[in-house]
């Protein structure tokens, strides 16, 4: 497959398309999808909780990929990060080389904000993804990574400051 691939940043009309990439990342990950309207709310408009950039073989014709970034601020630092939440391209354009231009663009907006560090996020048992990343430069990282739960931000938050 020699495509030639376009990447862009993604707009709302493109919100159903990033969906249905996002329900087959999450079929082959178990995990949940992202929903149209949660996509709609949370990527668009002025306050956006993250971005979505896309590829598609020419203009007009579906989606093929995409990665969602989200922004954050590295205080050892002083300056932004990004974090890499998820990088999917649809299985007939996987080794064609598009996961490595989509990276390189997700570089790009790292760099065009000033980020001194681009986190990335995957499953610790998909060591597809994980041999990926370190072909492209990335190294692990150990962390302690606490998360809690809508119950225990719920209970958190009741107790009041």
């Amino acid at each position: 497959m020699n495509s030639v691939f376009q990447i862009r940043r993604a707009v709302s009309r493109d919100a159903e398309a990033i969906a249905k990439l996002a329900t087959a990342a999450a079929a082959e990950e178990g995990a949940s999808a992202l929903e149209v309207d949660r996509i709609k709310a949370h990527a668009f408009g002025s306050s956006p909780l993250f971005e979505a950039w896309v590829a598609q073989e020419r203009r007009n014709s579906p989606l093929v990929a995409h990665a969602i970034i989200t922004k954050s601020y590295d205080m050892r630092r002083a300056c932004p990060s990004l974090v890499l939440c998820e990088l999917y391209v649809a299985p007939e354009f996987r080794r064609s080389g598009l996961a490595r231009k989509m990276m390189s663009a997700v570089a790009q907006r790292a760099r065009d904000l000033g980020a001194r560090e681009l986190a990335i996020t995957t499953g610790v048992e998909n060591e597809v993804a994980q041999r990926f990343f370190a072909a492209i430069g990335a190294h692990p990282r150990q962390a302690a990574v606490f998360m809690m739960s809508a119950d225990g931000i719920e209970w958190l938050a009741a107790e009041g400051l």
